[in-house]
């Protein structure tokens, strides 16, 4: 008897664990993109209404930002410092693409269709892989080779800083107008310390996944490196194309394009520090991730290009008027607003 009554008391317990898990797992699902969550920065998951950017919540915590002497290509300007990033944020999973950028950002009666050369009569938003060769032409010149089908899934590149700065807020002014801001935040670019938290997504190593990394195969199974050959030279490529995220979902944070920051570019105060946005000023604005590279990487040109651009602390900056950078672009966050120098003051 004392046996039957322990296992139905196992049974209940057993029971009762998983309708908790249930629930719990039913309360986060239903958390996912509800206005109400994101508000209290309670939604694991947020997807900017009307664009479509896809975003995760990244939890404060505290992490050492740089790299250690002996790592592979580390630079000088990668002192290891702790730094904590004291509020939670949201951060797009993906490189801002072509579908996110176009509808915000270009006038509505702008016939992208019919735009099949190199650069459009405009800056405002001409991203070299969404242009070139549409009319089956080398971008240099030349041989044809055959149509490429148009993609608006490659990440948005030739843009400036401020014009990243203007989408950003775009999408402020209007998600404010529709009450949906947790209070005291913005869209904005991420700062160069949230930028390399969410990097690291909690790893320590040169890069956010672990192997060799003189194998070219093992770093394209995250990061888009280079495309090989003829048109593809100097590409970006559709995100994320079976590459895989970081331990916090978060896909291309190395290759593809650079990706702009908040940040003036200078060195790193090597203090301990409390939610960093960098110098007061500068004359470059600091770029992190690393873009596609001209030609395919072998072990030399790894070293000495790759390396030292795409690994989770490697630096990199522009002149934030750089509008011809091919491989250069953006991610956006959902994050305490700061103020910023140099920032656009005009809507346009």
């Amino acid at each position: 008897m004392q046996r039957f009554i322990l296992f139905l008391a196992i049974v209940f317990a057993l029971a009762i664990c998983h309708a908790a898990v249930a629930a719990d797992s039913t309360a986060k699902k239903s958390a996912v993109n509800d206005p109400g969550a994101m508000k209290k920065l309670a939604a694991p998951e947020w997807t900017v209404p009307g664009i479509g950017v896809a975003m995760r919540r990244i939890s404060a915590g505290s992490f050492t930002m740089g790299s250690p002497a002996g790592e592979l290509a580390r630079k000088a300007d990668e002192p290891q410092h702790k730094v904590t990033i004291s509020k939670p944020f949201y951060m797009a999973i993906h490189e801002t693409r072509q579908r996110e950028y176009y509808p915000l950002m270009i006038r509505p009666d702008f016939d992208l269709e019919a735009w099949r050369y190199q650069r459009g009569p405009l800056h405002e938003g001409g991203a070299w892989t969404y242009r070139s060769l549409m009319n089956g032409r080398r971008i240099s010149g030349g041989s044809a080779y055959p149509n490429i089908p148009r993609t608006d899934l490659n990440p948005m590149e030739c843009v400036t800083w401020d014009k990243a700065m203007l989408f950003c807020r775009k999408i402020t002014d209007a998600e404010r107008a529709a009450g949906r801001l947790p209070k005291g935040y913005v869209y904005r670019l991420p700062t160069e310390a949230e930028w390399e938290y969410a990097c690291r997504a909690g790893t320590t190593g040169a890069y956010s996944f672990e192997g060799d990394y003189s194998n070219v195969g093992v770093l394209g199974s995250y990061m888009c490196l280079s495309k090989d050959g003829a048109y593809k030279a100097f590409a970006t490529s559709p995100t994320p194309d079976n590459r895989q995220p970081n331990a916090w979902g978060l896909y291309d944070m190395h290759g593809n394009v650079f990706e702009w920051c908040l940040d003036w570019y200078g060195p790193y105060a090597t203090a301990a520090a409390k939610d960093p946005v960098g110098p007061d000023t500068g004359t470059e604005r600091v770029a992190r991730g690393g873009g596609v590279m001209p030609f395919p990487p072998g072990p030399g040109s790894l070293d000495k290009l790759a390396h030292p651009r795409f690994r989770s602390a490697g630096r990199y900056s522009f002149p934030a008027r750089t509008a011809h950078q091919i491989n250069l672009g953006f991610r956006i966050v959902l994050a305490p607003e700061v103020e910023v120098s140099g920032a656009p003051q005009s809507k346009e």
